[in-house]
Order: C-alpha cells, then sequence, then structure tokens
C-alpha cells in the first residue's frame, strides 16, 4: 500500500458501551428487508469478474471501464482472494481458470516476478497465494507463496526494537515500521507453520519463532492493551484503520489455533470490540475508515477487515453472545451496502462509502473489492448457519 494524500472527513464513531448494547439498539430501530446472501455473492463476484478482469492480459482492470493501474500490484492480490473466495464457495471452474491466469499475467504486470519494493506489498501476496495453492493444488502459488515469504522475512531487523519496515529504500519514511507490514507477516507465518511444521525453516528459523517475533512487535508496539485500539501513531487516531484491526484479529486468531492459549483469543476479541464500536461512521453504523474517497487506497482496507472478523466469527470458542455481536455488525453493513450502497445495473458497483451507492456508473478496483469481500463473507456466515 502506497502512502496517501489524506482528506479528513466530518463524524466521530461514538464509543460501544455494554458489550455491544449500543449497536444492537440501533440495528433493532433500523430493519433492513431480508437479502439472499448467496444470490448476492453470485452476482457481485461474477459481475465483479466480468467487469474487472482483463482477459488479454489476465489481471484486474482499475475500474470498471478497462483502466489499468500498473501500480495496482496490492489490490490485485485481493482480488485474488475474491476469486479463491467465489470459487470454494461455487466450485465454478471459470473461477479456478482465472485463478490460473492471473499467475502469469499479474506476474507480468509486476516485471516478470512478484518481487515488490514494499514489504506489506508483498504480503497480501503471500497470504493470497497460498491459498490459491490451497483451493486449487496450482504448485506455482505454493513456489510464489514461499518466495514472498522468503522475501519478507529477510526485511525483519532490530533497528527501534525489531519490525518488518514499510519498504527497503533507506529513508526515514522508507524504514518507518507499522501493521500494515507485520500484520500480514505474522498471518503468514502462523499459517506456514501450521502447512509446514518444523520441516520449513526461513532465515535460520523456524515459523513459529517467526510468528512470535513479529506477533510481539505489534502488540507491544502498535496495541494499546487496555482497549485493544490497533494504531499507527498514538496521539493521532486518523492512523487507526480497519485494515490494520483486521490483521491483528487475524495474527491473535491464528496464534490460538496454534497455542490454545486463551490470551491470543482474547486479544483478538478486544480488538474486534474495539474496531466494531469506534471504526464506524457515527449516523448508520456501518464499518467506515475516515479518509475514504473516490479511487483511493484506503476503499480496500474494510474488505480486509470483514475477512478476519468473519474468520473470528467461524472460531468454535468465541462465545456465543460476543460471536452474535459481530454476525449482526456485519449482516448490518452488508443490508446497508446492498440496500443503499450498490448500484445494480448493468452491473453490481458498490459505493466507497458503504452507505452510498455510486452516481456516475464507476467503481474503481479498490473500492469494489471491498463490498465483494463483504457479500462474500455473508455468503459464507449464511452456509455456516450464522445468518438467515
Amino acid at each position: 500500500m502506497k502512502k496517501i494524500l489524506l482528506i479528513s472527513i466530518s463524524g466521530m464513531a461514538l464509543m460501544l458501551s455494554s458489550c455491544g448494547k449500543i449497536e444492537d439498539e440501533y440495528i433493532e430501530r433500523n430493519p433492513i428487508y431480508p437479502v439472499n446472501w448467496e444470490a448476492a455473492a453470485d452476482s457481485s463476484s461474477s459481475q465483479f469478474v466480468n467487469a474487472y478482469w482483463n482477459s488479454t492480459r489476465n489481471h484486474f482492470n482499475n475500474d470498471n471501464f478497462g483502466a489499468i493501474g500498473q501500480y495496482d500490484y496490492w489490490p490485485e492480490a485481493h482480488g485474488l482472494d475474491v476469486l479463491t473466495d467465489a470459487y470454494q464457495r461455487t466450485k465454478n471452474d471459470s473461477y479456478k481458470q482465472k485463478i490460473y491466469s492471473f499467475y502469469e499475467g499479474v506476474k507480468a504486470k509486476n516485471g516478470g516476478r512478484f518481487y515488490n519494493n514494499y514489504y506489506d506489498d508483498m504480503g497480501w501476496h503471500g497470504m493470497a497465494h497460498l491459498r490459491a495453492f490451497e483451493a486449487t493444488g496450482d504448485a506455482r502459488y505454493e513456489q510464489s507463496a514461499k518466495q514472498l515469504w522468503e522475501w519478507i522475512v529477510a526485511g525483519w531487523n532490530e533497528d527501534d526494537g525489531g519490525g518488518i519496515p514499510w519498504n527497503h529504500e533507506n529513508t526515514p519514511e522508507g524504514k518507518s515500521k507499522g501493521v500494515p507490514s507485520n500484520g500480514p507477516a505474522a498471518i503468514i507465518a502462523a499459517r506456514r507453520w501450521q502447512k509446514y511444521g518444523e520441516s520449513e525453516i526461513v532465515n535460520g528459523h523456524n515459523n513459529l519463532y517467526w510468528l512470535s517475533k513479529i506477533y510481539n512487535w505489534i502488540k507491544e508496539n502498535r496495541v494499546v492493551q487496555q482497549s485493544g485500539r490497533v494504531f499507527e501513531k498514538i496521539d493521532d487516531k486518523n492512523g487507526d484503520w480497519t485494515y490494520n484491526a483486521g490483521t491483528y484479529i487475524g495474527a491473535a486468531l491464528e496464534y490460538y489455533k496454534i497455542t490454545g492459549e486463551k490470551v491470543y483469543l482474547n486479544d483478538a476479541m478486544k480488538t474486534a470490540d474495539w474496531a466494531t464500536s469506534t471504526l464506524v461512521n457515527s449516523t448508520n453504523r456501518v464499518l467506515s475508515d475516515w479518509a475514504e474517497q473516490q479511487d483511493h487506497d484506503v476503499n480496500l482496507f474494510k474488505g480486509i477487515f470483514v475477512r478476519y472478523l468473519t474468520q473470528l466469527i467461524l472460531n468454535k470458542d468465541v462465545p456465543d453472545v460476543t460471536k452474535k455481536r459481530y454476525v449482526n455488525f456485519l449482516k448490518h453493513s452488508a443490508e446497508i451496502l446492498w440496500t443503499k450502497g450498490t448500484v445494480k445495473t448493468p452491473v453490481v458497483l458498490y459505493g466507497y462509502h458503504w452507505w452510498e451507492a455510486p452516481s456516475n456508473g464507476k467503481a474503481a478496483l479498490r473500492t469494489q473489492l471491498s463490498g465483494a469481500m463483504l457479500m462474500e463473507a455473508l455468503a459464507l456466515l449464511k452456509k455456516e448457519g450464522y445468518v438467515n
């Protein structure tokens, strides 16, 4: 994710109190008519592919009119995630074929390899490639996922207490460290440990070692322990992003799967409670980042948070009352998006504010990805019996 120029928008989120009471009462007062989530995901993902996939170059375009964003390396990874979501849900071979073609198409677009100057961007690909391999058995993705992970781990250094920097440049900005680079890395370490165990050694250590190092760096340097707040700058709440909360939740959940130690599950739930009460629009309680605007990196952040909150919901050890609160939160955001924030003809297009439909028949790739991820998440929750 590249550095971005942010513009402030008004409206600060109200803090949730009494374990979700404000959220639950708002939803009860503002019911939305039922949505068929399987049908919504079907139309969302199929039309996303039809409108954004470049069938000549085998990558995703930057918008539904065919614009090509040469620096769209990191959104491409989330496009692969949506293809994988849709393929796992439907087993439709057309999605599998796109996953197959994506490999060479995006590799060529990125200069003939998956290496990138930004560690966070390689992290998104590292996670998506491993998922693509597990979903399809395409061995190329197993190889690229491993190579990406080796490049990422090589970035770790002990300056300022450890962590993986933003990029490879020897500048103050390039050497800065935060959750965008370290959150995905922690998830990769955990998943690769679960998959490969002691057989995989990277830069002299196994992946459990790397998970511990990276996770603890995030927790000690970017999380307020009392509240679960995940930050970039402790004194600037405009740096509290949904995707940072999402990857910390994802890393904590994976750590819990490995160890069974409740401290990690509690870490995930504490941050989920904080995010679902704080990173919302104050008027309608819908998930939102403060700097959302037309054709902007930040518009993709919400979809990343949705992915990991969904995984938390699916964990059997999350208490039922807590799980219900998260389900209601996601369902409410999805209902608002589908009923108010979406244009459905001639193709499904999402607004970057989930409560406002695009007005010009155009939606940039990052915006569309977040909406598609939310619809796939609700279809998965419906399949697993968590929503009607």
